[in-house]
């Protein structure tokens, strides 16, 4: 037992597997909405904010694919207009009343249509970070610290970057977590002293593999064998671009794939050259940890995923 209190330290002293633990959404919608307001559940936030939202994102995901909607916050934030961007495609409706939300969002996936009264260009990137206290504590004790900073480090190199705080975004055991858009990478586990390195591989177009869960966009089968090999290459030194491919199921607890690996453009290879293909199984174990802090007495058995060393082809 655990004299931790907080579930993302425990998760990380027990080794739990970060690779392949991003969420999956195909369309992610974030709606700013005062922090104050949130409640527990984000979509039960309080201030006037449009009821029913949840109803409608289960509803319509069953027509229009996985549909994921969190609030989100920054100091200018309020509850008499709000912003929300869809990803991916990277649409923002600016300056909408509240009452207009599930309008605007029922428009958009239903007749794919745009209100040009609330519709703007939107050109920067966008990094949301949870910070979502009332849902975990973990994410308000390092997700709050990890946004301050990001925020200010951005500010200081002038980037076109827009920090926001986020509602939960899965995950908690692995605070302090965020999304990286309109990519969809997610990242966990992320510390202050690690932001010049993010924003280092970032910068250059690359994945920060030591804080990767993976692809926001892709299935759990791919999102695993994609993030999990990210990591392998990672380790290894390769400097590469790799493609995932032949997805293969072997049993309920058991898959495994095909990578190609391609040199990275503009990059040097690292200690040893590397292959061109090689094959990844996983296999699904048990592993039994706290899904909150407020579960660290009473751990859960979960089944996640492992990598195999792969075979030479």
């Amino acid at each position: 037992m655990s004299k931790n209190k907080f579930c993302s330290i425990v998760s990380k002293e027990s080794r739990e597997p970060i690779a392949g633990s991003a969420p999956f959404a195909e369309h992610f919608v974030f709606v700013s909405w005062p922090k104050k307001f949130w409640g527990f559940e984000a979509m039960e936030a309080k201030g006037g904010f449009p009821k029913g939202l949840k109803a409608w994102m289960k509803e319509n995901s069953k027509t229009f694919g996985k549909i994921s909607i969190k609030l989100v916050n920054r100091s200018d934030t309020n509850n008499k207009m709000s912003d929300i961007f869809i990803y991916p495609g990277k649409y923002i409706y600016s300056n909408v009343n509240p009452d207009n939300i599930p309008r605007i969002l029922d428009s958009h996936f239903q007749q794919g249509l745009r209100f040009p009264n609330s519709l703007k260009k939107f050109n920067n990137d966008q990094i949301f970070i949870c910070t979502h206290g009332r849902h975990d504590k973990c994410c308000s004790k390092f997700g709050q610290k990890l946004a301050i900073k990001m925020h200010d480090y951005v500010k200081k190199q002038n980037l076109n970057l827009e920090i926001w705080e986020s509602s939960h975004l899965g995950g908690h055991r692995f605070a302090a977590t965020l999304i990286d858009f309109p990519k969809g990478y997610s990242y966990g586990r992320m510390t202050p002293e690690e932001i010049p390195f993010f924003f280092e591989y970032r910068n250059a177009n690359k994945i920060y593999i030591p804080a990767y869960r993976g692809s926001v966009f892709l299935t759990e089968l791919e999102k695993v064998a994609e993030a999990n090999v990210q990591h392998y290459c990672f380790a290894k030194k390769w400097l590469c671009n790799l493609e995932i491919n032949n997805i293969g199921i072997v049993s309920e607890n058991k898959f495994n794939c095909i990578a190609k690996f391609n040199d990275a453009n503009n990059l040097i290879r690292i200690d040893e050259e590397f292959p061109k293909e090689l094959k990844f199984s996983f296999v699904l174990k048990e592993f039994k940890n706290a899904s909150g802090c407020d579960s660290i007495e009473n751990p859960e058995l979960r089944k996640c995923w492992e990598m195999e060393l792969p075979d030479d082809i």
